[in-house]
């Protein structure tokens, strides 16, 4: 009888180390499959008659915000994606559509893919995860791949988000990837100061373990290679949704801190395969300083547990809240620089887990009113186990939740602050919401002791 006692107990605590994520994060929508608005009916049974539009080939991986759109983008993994680039309106009350159809971004047209004799500089071929500025500017990184088969070269898209046009289009050239192929962009970060517009920069992570460094005034682009790019050897294999990966991944998830008095961030990134967080000071990154001369400014913040492998990323200016995707776990951790200089079990935290609805969180963003975006979409089932994919099931969901309810009580929690000691002032179109209590979660991780202490502003 007290064994038995004991291991209600120990299976209590287990239980309360990890909560549902339904009682921090709110499902805002969710889709079996994918639909599209399409320009009219005759178009879409032209694009199913094709092998154009296939519904189950389609899945959505990466989001954005911005006023009252919700970003979210379709990879060209399959044949019979309709469109890369796409986003829903963000309604209010019971009526609201909880299944909505994406909408092409700027439009259909554009995002086609090109047949023989269209240039494919004029397409959106295959975008992954976006980036809006404080400008109302959306960034988006082309791959220029669909369905394995290369049709043009990435390229870089700049959106005016007041105007729907594209104000500026920036294709990477070949040298700055890698001679083996291997050269992949997941996603990307945009860094702009609201004061001077043109003073931006976009940090665009190369899986195959670089940085590319897009300076907007210039209209021009750097690669940066550096060790902490690359992907730990030992923290290659995934086990997600009952499919066994190996994804040598490198340099994957970026994210920015507040702007400091000096006019400088600090980029905090990380590899997919692998625990560790590192972070660098964009001053470094936008100066044409060589590897070599800025190597030691690159910082090791420490690492999580073996399995507690993070692939995005993302950042509340606010509180100075680091989020990303524990793809390996079914969840979303966190960790505040502001209070911790190490990444380790007593300053981190999971503060939200659930096998079911968080199957491979594919893509997590904080808005600018410091509210917590998060899509799941059971990828690795999609891609590699298809026949363990039910579409009748509910395959894809987004949930929102402001940052204050999720790192409530948890070692992430911390008063809201600017670079300069002051709370950061709210957008003027968008006024900052109230916060709401939530329930606490633990801290997961384990220290790492003798690794060297990182400098941070």
């Amino acid at each position: 009888m007290a064994r038995i006692t004991l291991a209600i107990l120990i299976l209590g605590c287990c239980t309360c180390a990890v909560w549902s994520v339904n009682d921090r994060l709110r499902e805002v929508y969710s889709w079996r499959q994918l639909d599209f608005t399409f320009p009219d009916q005759m178009t879409r049974q032209a694009a199913i008659a094709s092998g154009e539009y296939v519904q189950a080939n389609n899945l959505p991986l990466g989001l954005e915000v911005w006023r009252d759109k919700l970003f979210i983008t379709v990879p060209r993994w399959k044949a019979g994606v309709a469109s890369t680039l796409n986003y829903v309106s963000l309604g209010s009350g019971s009526n609201q559509n909880r299944s909505p159809r994406l909408v092409p971004y700027p439009n259909y047209a554009m995002n086609r893919l090109p047949s023989s004799g269209q240039r494919s500089t004029d397409r959106i071929i295959n975008t992954y995860r976006l980036s809006i500025d404080v400008c109302d500017r959306l960034w988006v990184i082309d791959m220029g791949i669909a369905n394995g088969t290369k049709v043009g070269q990435p390229q870089l898209y700049v959106f005016d988000l007041n105007t729907d046009r594209v104000i500026r289009q920036y294709v990477v050239a070949e040298n700055l990837m890698r001679a083996d192929g291997n050269t992949w962009f997941p996603g990307l970060v945009a860094d702009a100061d609201r004061k001077s517009c043109d003073r931006a920069y976009a940090y665009l992570p190369d899986i195959g373990g670089g940085l590319m460094v897009y300076d907007y005034r210039r209209n021009s682009m750097r690669r940066i290679d550096h060790h902490y790019f690359y992907f730990d050897p030992l923290a290659t294999v995934f086990n997600i949704g009952g499919v066994r990966i190996e994804w040598p991944d490198g340099m994957f998830g970026v994210g920015l801190s507040e702007r400091r008095r000096d006019g400088y961030r600090t980029l905090y990134f990380q590899a997919m395969s692998s625990t560790r967080m590192f972070s660098v000071d964009t001053r470094v990154l936008q100066s044409n300083a060589t590897v070599r001369e800025t190597f030691d400014e690159y910082h090791h913040l420490g690492h999580r547990p073996a399995g507690m492998q993070a692939g995005p990323m993302t950042t509340d200016q606010a509180t100075g809240t680091v989020f990303y995707a524990l793809v390996n776990q079914d969840a979303v951790g966190c960790f505040n620089p502001r209070r911790h200089d190490r990444l380790s079990a007593d300053t981190s935290a999971v503060v939200a887990q659930d096998p079911e609805t968080l199957e491979f969180p594919a893509d997590l963003k904080v808005d600018f009113d410091s509210n917590l975006w998060v899509l799941s979409d059971r990828m690795p089932r999609h891609r590699f186990q298809v026949l363990n994919f039910d579409t009748d099931d509910v395959n894809y969901r987004v949930f929102r939740a402001p940052v204050a309810d999720v790192i409530r009580d948890t070692v992430c929690e911390s008063q809201p602050t600017g670079g300069d000691g002051s709370r950061p002032p709210s957008r003027p179109d968008q006024p900052s919401r109230p916060q709401r209590p939530n329930v606490a979660t633990n801290s997961m991780g384990w220290n790492t002791p003798g690794d060297k202490r990182s400098d941070f502003d």
